[in-house]
């Protein structure tokens, strides 16, 4: 039998998943999308608006796991214009697979089908089987898939460090979340600026926020991210970055020449010597780790912003 390959395809559609806390945007990113449509458990499209300003459009009556497989598979299969299916949100889809599978047996999702994982295992099959068709309604129908989701905070156990650490993650179980983390080529966390400031006369330190939102797109200690589309770190998180995203998913490759060029030009009007001074030890620390440049870039570009003007 002859072997059977194929070139990969950077135009394909984007497959991504994004997730915060509530309120942050999420459900917004998938609305300034190309010409979505939602599928929705949790309820909370009607005051999304598209980038042309009109409601977005759904499907009605995601009740149960059941009307969930329906809706993707009438998108399969039934004549539609839609560019983009929106999952509203992943860890309510989570509930309706938990919901099928307790059933009436008056039991936990913990203790049915006698205990030992057994039920979030059936769960992690029954994503799989979703998955499957949300990778059918990409190749066959050329759309985008945005999944989104809530965050929580759990701690981390990692090899490599002396003490415990806390981390946000999606908020569904782990044989779920490593699904979607596996299988979405974007990841990213969303979250609103902040920083602390320590009250006068105090040594307490208060939560502050200006109202602006950063979306992550590279992993941290603190948050789950990925990126394969050569995105920067991080962004400011405007209506404007489905855009970006997509101009950069075409198989835009960014080069460690390429990022030193931007980093050399921002350099050059950097106000005051010392600090460039510091930069230039940075950058000679960092060497060719292309991830750890591309986070200088954006730190100057904010640190030079209207240097240009």
């Amino acid at each position: 039998m002859a072997l059977q390959t194929r070139k990969s395809n950077p135009n394909k559609p984007v497959r991504l998943m994004a997730y915060g806390v509530e309120g942050v945007g999420k459900s917004t990113l998938g609305a300034k999308s190309d010409n979505p449509i939602f599928i929705s458990p949790e309820g909370g499209t009607d005051q999304l608006t598209t980038v042309t300003g009109n409601p977005v459009d759904e499907i009605p009556n995601i009740k149960d796991w059941a009307s969930l497989r329906a809706a993707v598979k009438s998108l399969i299969s039934e004549p539609h214009d839609f560019k983009t299916a929106v999952l509203d949100s992943a860890d309510w889809i989570e509930g309706l697979a938990h919901v099928k599978i307790i059933g009436s047996s008056g039991k936990t999702i913990t203790t049915c089908n006698g205990g030992y994982g057994s039920g979030y295992r059936e769960s992690q099959n029954m994503h799989q089987e979703l998955i499957s068709d949300l990778a059918s309604l990409r190749d066959k129908r050329d759309m985008n898939i945005i999944v989104t989701a809530h965050a929580h905070v759990k701690p981390v156990k990692d090899p490599e460090m002396f003490h415990d650490y806390d981390s946000f993650e999606i908020k569904c179980h782990e044989l779920v979340s490593s699904l979607w983390r596996e299988w979405v080529d974007g990841l990213f966390f969303i979250r609103f600026r902040t920083y602390t400031k320590t009250l006068d006369d105090t040594q307490k330190a208060r939560a502050m926020s200006d109202g602006k939102r950063v979306i992550h797109t590279v992993k941290q200690p603190a948050f789950q991210a990925k990126n394969r589309y050569g995105l920067e770190p991080e962004y400011e998180f405007t209506t404007g970055f489905w855009n970006t995203l997509i101009e950069k998913s075409k198989g835009f490759k960014e080069t460690i020449e390429s990022v030193n060029a931007e980093i050399a030009d921002l350099w050059a009007v950097i106000p005051d010597q010392a600090t460039k001074d510091l930069v230039t030890k940075t950058i000679n620390e960092t060497g060719n780790d292309i991830v750890r440049l591309k986070i200088i870039r954006s730190k100057l570009a904010v640190l030079t912003k209207g240097a240009h003007q």
